[in-house]
This record gives C-alpha cells, structure tokens and sequence, in this order.
C-alpha cells in the first residue's frame, strides 16, 4: 500500500499484468458442398431415361439423408457408366455423409482424375483432409481451387485454416486477409486473422483488424473487452479505459458475462484510472469488482481501495479498508507497514507503533518500517526507543540525511548535547537543501549546542 512518499510503492500492489491472450479463432463450418446437377459439359451424360430416373432417384434419396439408399442406387449407376461426374461426386458426397470418410476421399479423387476443374469435389476433399489432420494435403487441394477461381472466398478461409493447422503461420495470414478483401461484410477472416496477428505479438496489426471487426458489430460486447485489453497490453492507458467502460455498458446489457470475468475486469479497469489519476472512477471499478465479482475479489478489492485513498491522503477511509486486508492477511509485513503509516499520518502514534512492531517482526528487514516506526515513538515523545529502533536501522542500511536529522533531534532533546552536535555536523555534511527547514533548524542547533558545550566545559 502507498504512503504519501511517491518513490515508494505498496508492498502488496500488484497491478495486473497479464499477458494478452484470447481465443478469437472460430471453428468454419466445414460442410460439404451440396451434390451438383451433371455439368453441361459432361462426357457421362446419361443417354436414356432410365439413367435420368436412377439419378433423380439418388438425388432425392440424398435430399431425405437416406444415404444408404443414395449409395446403393449411385454404385449400381456407375457400374453401367463409369466416369459419370455427377454420379462419382454424389457418390462420394454420399459416403462422406454416411461416414465412409477413407471411401469418400477416394471417390472425390476418382471424380477428379475425370474432371480436375471441379471446384466442389476439390473443396470437399480438402475439407476431408483437413478433418483427418492432414493440413499440407488439404492445403494443396485449396491453393489448386484458387488456381482456377482466386477469388474463391471459402477456398482462401480453408487454406487459411491448413496453412495455420501446419504451422504456416505468415502464409496463413496472407489468405485470411485476402478473404477478409473478398467479403468485408465477414466477420470470419477477421476472427481469425486477429488470433494469429494477437499470437505473433503484431499489436498494431491486431488493433487495425479489431476496428475493422467493430465497425461490423458495434455492440459486441467481447469485441470491446478485446479492444480494452489490446490496448492496456500496448499501454494506450485512456482508450483501454473507454473500451473497458464500454465493454460494461453492453454486457450489463446482454447480461453475458461471467461474475468472474466481469470482477477481473473492474479490477483492471480500476488500476487503469489509478494509473490515468481518476481516484473516483477507480474506486467504483474496484467496488463494482467485489459487488459484481462475488468474494473472490473481496481481498483484491479492498487492496485497491485502500491503495487509492491512502494516494489521496484520505487515511481515515482507508484505515478501515485496511484493518480488513490486515485480518485476511495476517502475516503480511506490507500490509501492516501501510496501516501503521496511515495511523502516523493521522498522528494516533500508539496504534501507528502497534503495526509498525508487527511489520518488522514479520519482516525484519524493511528498511522504510524502520523509518516509520522511529518517526512514530519520536512523535509520541519515546525518544530514546526512537533512537534504538535508528540504531536497529543502521545495521542494515546505510544513515541518510533524514535519519541524521532525527537522531540529532532526539539526542538534543534528551539533553544529550555531544552526540546531538555529532549527528547535527553528520547531517549537514550529507544535506544538500540549503533552503530546507531542516537545515535552519540543524544550523541554528549547532551554533547553539557548541556554545553552550563550551560554556557547560568551563
């Protein structure tokens, strides 16, 4: 917890931090295209009306899912004609719905030794392939689909998805982005290019794509949690907070968000105001944090609460808020430390000692408790336990001008006249503000202090 010296931070602050990581990727329906009326050009047309009666008998078939019924009719067809496009892609349509993947694929292949331009046989084997995780395959399938259409917009998001599955990460997003070009009205390229850009740390790139998909959806609330934290990670410190503070207008709206979610994200929102001097609005995040988070966030709440009002010297609303810390965490020297400050600010110097006593016997080489606790009992007017507690201090860090300066007061006030000119001379030799208080008053004392030694000698 802070104290009004701002080169010092609380011991248990803990801003978060965490690294930026959401799973934005969706899964693309990869579902089969839909079986094809015979091409104009086909080399199998079927030649009497019987042929055109068992084909129409699989199409219907196909069309009631009665798969078996669609194969059975299709295989006997292809043994009178073999190389019928339109039979050898339903065929294996067929099978791959009935969940003969192996024959399916096999299939497809035969209807393509027949007819290599046939985008949905192409398409549907790559969509095998990549089921079967067979991602260099199935990108192969897609990259020749987009040899014959390269505006083929499911081809580019398929060879995405393989190029991404095998870890082409760069090639992935070149295709992803040329999806996104196709159809700006989609927001499926961009989902998962903003994943890859995220996962590649290029925030830059993922702040663009996130805009674009805003523009899109304008009231998605997770889209706002994801521009909050993109630009809390890029340390955007105003715009994180705007988009946090959108992000909690929509989904008290929608009413989407986990108690969870939603108390980790005051509590980020809260530090955010802290850090941008918004005292106000950040205690209202880390209050929201607590009320909305559920216990969870009693203790991290309270912290954050108490962290704000001790940085505006509103000590009395923050004692409180940490005596409560103090019980759920006992043994924790910082937390002590900060409630014993809080008591010195508002000069209750038996309660400041109290804590601060506890603070160094949890931890026993705080450098600043020391400080504290020797202001404390000089304040309170033990001066020669504030002296005691500067020599416990000296054994670990070396004096400073400020406590030369106290010990020298405690010592003239005891009417210990040598060591207070000693530690007067020790003070002055080490302060560099001329123009301080301190140093009239340590210059006015020696002067004093050497005269009436002098005179006491005599």
């Amino acid at each position: 917890m802070t104290t009004s010296d701002p080169l010092r931070r609380p011991a248990w602050h803990r801003a978060v931090l965490a690294v930026l990581a959401m799973g934005l990727l969706l899964a693309f329906p990869l579902a089969a295209q839909q079986p094809k009326k015979p091409p104009a050009d086909s080399r199998k047309a079927a030649s009497d009306a019987r042929a055109q009666a068992a084909l129409a008998g699989a199409q219907e078939a196909l069309e009631r899912k009665d798969y078996d019924t669609a194969i059975a009719v299709l295989e006997n067809f292809l043994f009178d004609h073999p190389g019928h496009v339109e039979a050898l892609f339903n065929l294996a349509y067929a099978y791959s719905l009935a969940g003969r993947t192996a024959d399916a694929m096999d299939m497809y292949r035969q209807t393509l030794e027949v007819d290599p331009k046939l985008v949905p046989a192409r398409i549907n084997l790559g969509l095998l392939l990549l089921n079967k995780n067979q991602p260099e395959e199935a990108a192969a399938e897609f990259r020749q689909v987009l040899e014959i259409e390269p505006e083929h917009y499911r081809a580019q998001l398929y060879a995405a998805t393989a190029l991404e599955r095998n870890g082409k990460k760069d090639e992935a997003i070149a295709h992803y982005e040329r999806a996104a070009k196709l159809k700006p009205e989609e927001a499926e390229p961009r989902q998962a290019l903003l994943a890859l850009l995220l996962e590649k740390q290029d925030l830059e790139g993922a702040g663009r794509v996130l805009d674009e998909l805003l523009a899109l959806s304008p009231d998605n609330a997770e889209l706002w949690l994801n521009r909050a934290e993109l630009r809390r990670v890029s340390r955007q410190k105003p715009e994180a907070l705007a988009a946090y503070e959108k992000y909690f207008q929509l989904a008290s709206r929608e009413n989407a968000a986990s108690p969870s979610t939603r108390g980790e994200m005051h509590m980020r929102a809260g530090w955010l105001a802290r850090e941008l001097e918004q005292p106000e609005k950040a205690l209202e995040h880390f209050q929201a944090a607590r009320r909305e988070g559920g216990d969870a966030f009693r203790l991290a709440s309270l912290e954050g609460q108490a962290e704000v009002l001790i940085s505006q010297e509103r000590y009395a609303e923050a004692i409180p808020l940490c005596e409560e810390v103090a019980t759920l965490k006992p043994e924790d020297a910082g937390v002590r430390e900060t409630l014993g400050y809080a008591y010195l600010e508002m000069k209750n110097y038996v309660k400041a000692v109290e804590h601060l006593n506890v603070a160094l016997r949890l931890d026993p080489r705080r450098e600043p408790t020391y400080n504290y606790l020797a202001s404390a009992l000089y304040l309170g007017g033990n001066l020669a336990g504030a002296i005691a507690v500067l020599d416990r201090r000296a054994a670990l860090a070396a004096e400073t001008p400020a406590t030369l300066f106290l010990r020298a007061i405690s010592y003239d006030k005891l009417n210990q006249c040598q060591p207070a000119i000693t530690y007067y001379e020790k003070f002055l030799e080490q302060n560099r503000d001329t123009r301080s208080d301190e140093y009239f008053q340590a210059t006015a004392r020696l002067r004093l202090l050497q005269k009436s030694c002098r005179d006491k000698r005599r």
